[in-house]
């Protein structure tokens, strides 16, 4: 009888040089997409394996919003509210917090 050790873990069977196939046991598990700056979980994108992912249709694998599968709701309204201050004039670029500078849009003057 096997051992429950391999028993649970996924099996992916792969050809070796010498022609042989060969099996890897693996428990890899899937994980949630995060958010790059708060690290929180982010909702409505797929947790599943990419091949999967690509035969849905766009708008269900990931939220139709700018930095949508990107960023939480809670980091893409603070970026695009320094975002609104900057581009009116009431804050610097300089002045952006350093992990939002990535998404905030440079500004044209």
């Amino acid at each position: 009888m096997v051992d429950r050790a391999t028993r649970v873990k996924k099996k992916k069977f792969r050809k070796t040089p010498g022609g042989k196939t060969a099996v890897h046991y693996s428990r890899d598990k899937r994980t949630k997409a995060v958010c790059t700056i708060t690290g929180q979980a982010l909702h409505g994108t797929a947790n599943q394996e990419k091949s999967s992912v690509r035969k849905k249709g766009k708008s269900t694998r990931r939220p139709s919003v700018k930095f949508g599968g990107v960023l939480s709701s809670k980091a893409r309204r603070e970026v695009w509210d320094n975002y609104a201050l900057v581009e009116s004039g009431k804050k610097e670029t300089s002045e952006v917090p350093e992990k939002l500078k990535n998404f905030v849009p440079k500004v044209k003057e």
